[in-house]
């Protein structure tokens, strides 16, 4: 059985200042991957939706090894993997001319959207063929003893779904904002969602740095953490 596979073309629209895809781009292709196959195998987001359920992101690593510039041909790889307990587990790759130039590896939860509860595995039937994990476990995020205030942020039209909170591939962005790229990338970052950041909401930014990494949490306005995250940039290619 094979991996599923979906091709693409990076759009203009899909690159920074440097000219190379943005980090929250290049996530929403191999998440558009998956939803394909989702789709196909007849769990797009409306079916679910009709069975009162949600799948949320609660943790995500990826790593792109190359620059990806505009129009260039990709193609992406996206398959569920043996899970168990809350956790479904699905992992990526991004292949340019064949060779692999990126890979990621997450954690979803499923939720009764009328008890807001967690169904576990065994209580869902997928319907996909499920594979191993790609040797990319997602380690857990070590966050610094100092972190500084850097800002703010506001959940606004730009970054909200269908479900009226911050969308999990606008969180690179976020993070992005409060980073120097001038003529480098986020060669890899690694995000845990702890709290949902509602339309409206104005979140407060911390950021810390440690041996070349960096890292952020932020909260909502009620207290809570709503993300942390680690981040190594690299410099581009050329």
């Amino acid at each position: 059985m094979e991996y599923y596979k979906k091709e693409f073309e990076v759009d203009i629209h899909d690159v920074d200042f440097n000219g190379v895809a943005r980090t929250s781009a290049l996530m929403r292709l191999i998440q558009s991957t998956a939803q394909s196959q989702l789709t196909e195998g007849g769990m797009s987001y409306d079916s679910l939706k009709d069975k009162k359920r949600a799948f949320v992101l609660s943790r995500i690593r990826m790593e792109f090894t190359e620059d990806i510039h505009a129009y260039e041909r990709l193609v992406g790889i996206s398959f569920p993997c043996h899970s168990r307990g809350y956790s479904f587990l699905r992992c990526y790759e991004l292949l340019r001319d064949g060779g692999i130039v990126g890979r990621a590896a997450s954690v979803w939860a499923l939720i009764d959207t009328d008890t807001h509860a967690l169904v576990k595995v065994n209580d869902f039937e997928l319907g996909l063929t499920t594979f191993d994990p790609l040797d990319y476990p997602i380690s857990r995020i070590v966050m610094p003893e100092s972190m500084t205030l850097v800002g703010k942020y506001e959940v606004t039209y730009d970054s909200v779904d269908q479900n009226r909170h911050m969308n999990n591939t606008k969180y690179p962005d976020m993070y992005s904002n409060f980073l120097d790229l001038e003529g480098r990338r986020i060669e890899e970052i690694t995000i845990n969602y702890r709290n949902e950041a509602p339309a409206g909401d104005v979140l407060t930014v911390l950021r810390g740095e440690s041996e070349g990494r960096y890292y952020f949490r932020t909260f909502r306005s009620d207290g809570r953490i709503n993300s942390e995250a680690e981040i190594r940039t690299v410099p581009l290619d050329c």
